[in-house]
């Protein structure tokens, strides 16, 4: 079976190397890319392109927003999972009106992120 790919992008490295040994745990997967923020992002990923982009919303230089709606301008194919601590409404309607394909609060337990993932490869 094909790995999913995923590329990873928070400012804050802990929280990229707690998704990171949340996702290995799972054989299936493979992180391919790690970024600061939104435009290392676009960077990294005009080299190798992800199946799944589990993105923060708010980075320095380019945020969530931002680069959820190029990915999906760009590589519409590429799902995009936005994590962050608002959990206002109207907030996730607009990152939903943007590209993003689902929706987490940063405080989700690890079974709740490998669940989203897999609602977003399947």
């Amino acid at each position: 079976m094909k790995k999913t790919t995923i590329a990873l992008a928070d400012d804050y490295s802990i929280y990229r190397e707690g998704l990171q040994v949340t996702l290995s745990a799972d054989d299936t997967l493979d992180v391919i890319i790690e970024a600061d923020n939104g435009k290392e992002l676009l960077e990294k990923m005009e080299n190798r392109l992800p199946d799944i982009v589990i993105i923060d919303y708010k980075m320095p230089e380019m945020d969530g927003m931002e680069a959820t709606r190029l990915i999906k301008q760009w590589y519409p194919a590429v799902k995009v999972l936005v994590i962050s601590m608002y959990h206002d409404q109207q907030f996730i309607n607009h990152l939903m009106d943007n590209g993003a394909d689902a929706y987490l609060l940063k405080d989700a337990e690890p079974e709740e992120i490998l669940e989203a993932v897999n609602k977003l490869r399947s």
